[in-house]
């Protein structure tokens, strides 16, 4: 395998010293066209109508869709759980079931512990955790046991 250089380069061969390379051209007293000029109009052309060629001997094709079917899922709309057993479905085991109520220490339990243990009267910070009044309360379903819901206090 023989090295060959490749062919020269087609350009000067010694540009004058200087002299800005490549060099420049200048374009003289060139004068450009005017741009055309546009109407405010513009015409469309008019639609082409296709209709397509029937040969003779071929039956036209039949297309069928089949209807298409609505499912439609009912929505039930459950009353508002709060600190009372409540009637209602239960969204597991779907009997019509009462709730069965449970008190749980919530957020607001232990906000008024805090808040009590930073005052100072920390021999009164632990009455909130005795109080069913300040706890959240679990609703849970009597038949298949699954928590439906939480009411919160805070």
């Amino acid at each position: 395998m023989e090295l060959n250089p490749p062919p020269p380069y087609p350009g000067p061969i010694d540009p004058a010293p200087g002299a800005v390379y490549p060099p420049l051209s200048v374009a003289q007293d060139t004068v450009y066209p005017a741009p055309p000029k546009y109407s405010a109009t513009v015409v469309q052309p008019a639609p082409t109508i296709m209709h397509p060629e029937l040969t003779v001997g071929q039956p036209p094709r039949v297309i069928q869709t089949q209807p298409a079917l609505m499912v439609v899922n009912p929505v039930v709309v459950q009353p508002a759980l709060a600190d009372t057993p409540a009637p209602m479905t239960c969204t597991y085991c779907h009997q019509q079931i009462v709730t069965v109520t449970r008190a749980t220490t919530g957020l607001l339990v232990w906000s008024v512990f805090g808040i009590l243990f930073l005052l100072g009267i920390w021999p009164c910070c632990l009455i909130p955790f005795c109080m069913e009044s300040c706890k959240d309360v679990q609703h849970t379903c009597p038949s298949c046991r699954n928590v439906l819901h939480i009411y919160r206090r805070m």
